[in-house]
């Protein structure tokens, strides 16, 4: 017969378990503490009880496939967005795609994205209906606010009653039951600013759900950050093209120190205190033209061009334009140096040796060699982009670019005619000799002008020619 059971110990005390022999015949004796087992099983039944309820969700869900199947078109539709949005590059049809595949899932009968203006205030850029009508679409300014406000998004079952403590009314005169109102918050380079809102609305009451709010928000969330990558590609678009258009004006290194702030180049007209115009052109070139086909004229007008615009930017000239076989070109806008004007003048004299070089490639081909001419005056004039919203342009305006083009006129082949203005700067560092007076067209009387020859040596020029050539911001006053 089986053993008679050990006594149950009492608190603190110990029982001999019943146990296996041990390796020299004795028995494991382990010490335990009353155990009540009306606790234990409580305790055990709540643990069940709360694994249990983990699965009651998913139970439910499993019991009734079409949810189901509702969650995964929702999901399937939410990764076609990412993948329709994420190439698109054009902010209105990216929003106007956004509605269109919101409202597959979605069960509003109005949807509209809103934007921030430059000036802070929400302006609608996309908006849809589900009846597929183009009508206004009225919102609620009160719920817009207070998602931008609180940038957090809203689901309202019953607008009206949610928000009858501010404008409930609008809501009604509206027809807005129910809103489902996320913002569209930037997570790459704007600290978290709301760009715009993403409103969806319907007319009957409690017809979306916390999981409609949940798939809202997120789409929200992707829409900013795409719309935010497009902010950032046309900035860099809009950058590429200004870095083009500067160094195709400035000099390399004038360009650069705009382009990285250390200069500012303002845009609009502004008046420049003193600027020297350089005008050239090539005399004869008519007749030259009429002797050649356009193909051989437009080679040799870029080859010509090429040495020339070198030689400006070498002594950080500013290009202002080509006029036909002309060039223009500027000293003092919009980067200025105390020497613009001698700046010009020694870029006319080593253009004449750059030509010199090329009229010996020239006639080595059995072609003839060119003749230039060249004007420079110096004074005030407005500086600007002029031009309309499409095509802009830097350029100046006054009489000081009209004289210089006159005296470009005046001058013969292989001169460089200046005005008294221009001459006034050059404190001696050139040979010049001085011409007849000129009537120049505007003007009342005759200016003086002279013809610079070359450069003096070091040891004639006056100490007082030796100006800072620390270059200055022309825009800055």
């Amino acid at each position: 017969p089986p053993p008679p059971p050990p006594p149950l110990p009492g608190p603190g005390g110990t029982a001999p378990l019943p146990g296996r022999s041990g390796a020299h015949g004795g028995s494991y004796v382990a010490q335990g503490t009353r155990i009540d087992v009306n606790d234990q099983a409580r305790q055990i039944g709540t643990q069940i009880a709360a694994v249990d309820k983990g699965f009651l969700a998913f139970d439910r869900i499993a019991n009734d496939m079409n949810q189901l199947r509702a969650d995964y078109e929702r999901l399937r539709l939410s990764h076609e967005l990412s993948r329709e949005i994420a190439a698109e590059r054009d902010t209105t049809k990216l929003l106007e795609k956004i509605l269109t595949s919101v409202f597959k899932f979605i069960r509003a009968d109005r949807g509209v994205i809103f934007l921030r203006n430059e000036s802070g205030e929400l302006t609608p850029q996309a908006m849809q209906r589900r009846d597929g009508t183009t009508a206004p679409i009225s919102v609620s300014s009160t719920i817009l606010n207070h998602v931008v406000h609180e940038r957090a998004a809203v689901l309202t079952h019953d607008a009206a009653m949610d928000f009858a403590a501010s404008k409930g009314k609008s809501m009604i005169l509206n027809r807005i039951s129910s809103a489902i109102v996320a913002p569209l918050v930037a997570p790459l380079q704007h600290n978290n600013e709301v760009l715009g809102v993403l409103w969806l609305d319907s007319e009957t009451l409690a017809q979306f759900q916390p999981k409609d709010l949940e798939l809202v928000t997120a789409i929200a969330y992707q829409a900013a950050m795409f719309i935010e990558i497009n902010i950032l590609g046309k900035k860099i678009e809009n950058e590429i093209v200004t870095r083009e258009q500067l160094r195709r004006l400035l000099s390399p290194n004038i360009a650069e120190r705009v382009l990285s702030g250390q200069l500012a180049v303002k845009q609009g007209g502004q008046h420049v205190e003193e600027c020297t115009v350089f005008n050239s052109d090539i005399r004869g070139f008519t007749r030259m033209a009429e002797s050649k086909r356009p193909e051989e004229l437009v080679v040799m007008l870029n080859e010509y061009f090429e040495r020339m615009v070198d030689t400006i930017f070498q002594f950080e000239g500013t290009l202002d334009k080509f006029m036909g076989d002309g060039i223009m070109a500027l000293w003092g806008a919009p980067v200025a140096h105390r020497d613009d004007a001698v700046r010009s003048v020694e870029c006319a004299l080593k253009m004449g040796e750059v030509l010199g070089e090329f009229n010996r490639e020239r006639l080595e081909k059995g072609e003839p060699p060119l003749a230039v001419g060249i004007g420079i005056h110096t004074g005030p004039l407005v500086a600007g982009y002029i031009g309309s919203s499409k095509a802009l342009s830097y350029t100046v305006i006054g009489d000081v670019a009209n004289t210089s083009a006159r005296l470009c006129a005046i001058a013969l082949a292989g001169q460089i005619v200046i005005s008294d203005a221009t001459y006034a700067q050059l404190g001696g560092r050139f040979e010049t000799e001085e011409l007849q007076p000129a009537r120049v067209k505007g003007k009342d009387r005759p200016i003086p002008i002279y013809n610079v020859i070359r450069s003096r040596p070091m040891a004639q020029v006056p100490a007082n020619a030796f100006l800072n050539p620390e270059p200055t911001n022309a825009a800055q006053e």
